[in-house]
Parts: C-alpha cells; sequence; structure tokens
C-alpha cells in the first residue's frame, strides 16, 4: 500500500484541504497508515500533476489561501485499479528484530530500556485507539458498513498492539529470569 493509495481512499469519502486530510489521519487513519505533514503535502502536489486530483482554491483573511482537494475522474480509475489489484502479506520489517539477533552483543541495559520504552509508546497507542472508538464508534451495532470497515481494522491495530505488550513482556520476564549481570 502507499500514501497515494491512502489519499485516494481518503479523498473520495469527501474532500479536503491538506489540513483537513492530517486532521483525518490524527482522527482514525494512524493506525492504518502514518505520514508527516511533507510527505502529504508533496504527494498531494505528485497527484495533482498527474491528473488524479483537482483543486478548489478558497481564499482566506489573514492565512494563505486554502487549497480543497478532489478526485478527478482519473483518481476515481485509480483508486479502482488499486482495488482490483490482489494484496499480498506485507515482510515484516522490524529493526527490533534484527536486534535480537545480535542478542548476545546488545547491552542488558540498552535492551531493557529500549523493550520498557517501546511498551510505554504501545500503551499509548491504545490510549489514542480506546479515544477514537469512543469518539468514532462507540456503539458499533448502529455502524453502517462503511462504518463497521474502519472499525474492523481499529479492532485488529487493538488486538496487534496488545500482542506486542503481551509479547514484549514475555521477553522482559525471560530476560530477567535468565540474565546474570
Amino acid at each position: 500500500m502507499s500514501l497515494r493509495a491512502v489519499l485516494l481512499i481518503t479523498l473520495q469519502r469527501e474532500p479536503g484541504s491538506g489540513y483537513d486530510i492530517l486532521q483525518r489521519f490524527k482522527a482514525g487513519l494512524a493506525h492504518v497508515w502514518q505520514a508527516s505533514h511533507q510527505q502529504l503535502y508533496r504527494e498531494l502536489d505528485r497527484m495533482r500533476g498527474d491528473g488524479l486530483l483537482a483543486c478548489e482554491t478558497m481564499p482566506q483573511s489573514e492565512r494563505p489561501d486554502r487549497k480543497v482537494y478532489h478526485l478527478t475522474d482519473a483518481g476515481h480509475r485509480a483508486l479502482d485499479e488499486w482495488l482490483a489489484e490482489p494484496l499480498t502479506a506485507s515482510p515484516v520489517r522490524q529493526p527490533l528484530f534484527a536486534k535480537f539477533f545480535a542478542w548476545e552483543q546488545w547491552p542488558a541495559d540498552a535492551r531493557r530500556d529500549e523493550l520498557t520504552a517501546l511498551q510505554a509508546q504501545l500503551a499509548k497507542r491504545l490510549v489514542v485507539y480506546a479515544t477514537i472508538e469512543k469518539q468514532w464508534f462507540a456503539d458499533p451495532a448502529s455502524l453502517t458498513p462503511a462504518e463497521r470497515a474502519p472499525w474492523h481494522t481499529l479492532r485488529l491495530g487493538k488486538r496487534l498492539t496488545k500482542t506486542w505488550l503481551g509479547w514484549i513482556e514475555e521477553v522482559l520476564e525471560e530476560d530477567r529470569e535468565r540474565h546474570v549481570d
């Protein structure tokens, strides 16, 4: 998947400015895809240049003009083509796993500190997921099919994060039991 595909999906739901799209990322897409504002604006410009997006400029007082992007017919076709492509499981590219292959050289204190810091990051992610769920998916029974799809991805994100947290706890516990400084 690419940022381009995520932007096509986002803009087919509702046109928006770069700022609007960033807010959508923060509100719900962050568990699916992450991008800096520089990456997002660069890709919007490329997509506009490729004819996938059009832009309406809306003057604002005391602020730069607001550019509202929407899909062109070519953008809709590109999204349809991407949706028709079969996906394969993405390889796991996790630098932490590589460090595990150098376990004996990895200083024990640094290893524990890194795993503990990762635990804290993942715990914060669960809080974000809970906030998203409360804000957007408080009553799952009332969700439309289109609303249920992102809810399912959020649920998977929560499960994966909890699995990571459990795995890290197992590793730390084993390390405490076996490691002698």
